[in-house]
């Protein structure tokens, strides 16, 4: 969270750009929610407050989904 809260927007965690954490849009039924790798198999999923399209270097606010195992 702290690190979320230091960085001026998400284009920080996009790649090349985001070691050693990596952020990536999903797919399918939940296109528009993004997920953010965190330590081990979990990913913070959230959703950017941002009208018109994912432009990840305009998103400064997030809406926090929850945080999961996505892999169990």
């Amino acid at each position: 969270m702290k690190t979320l809260r230091a960085v001026p927007n998400l284009g920080v965690f996009v790649l090349p750009y985001s070691p050693p954490h990596w952020c990536h849009e999903l797919t399918g039924r939940s296109k528009g929610t993004l997920i953010l790798d965190l330590d081990g198999p979990y990913w913070l999923i959230f959703q950017p407050l941002q009208e018109g399209g994912l432009d990840w270097h305009r998103i400064t606010a997030i809406k926090i989904l929850g945080i999961e195992d996505t892999y169990g």
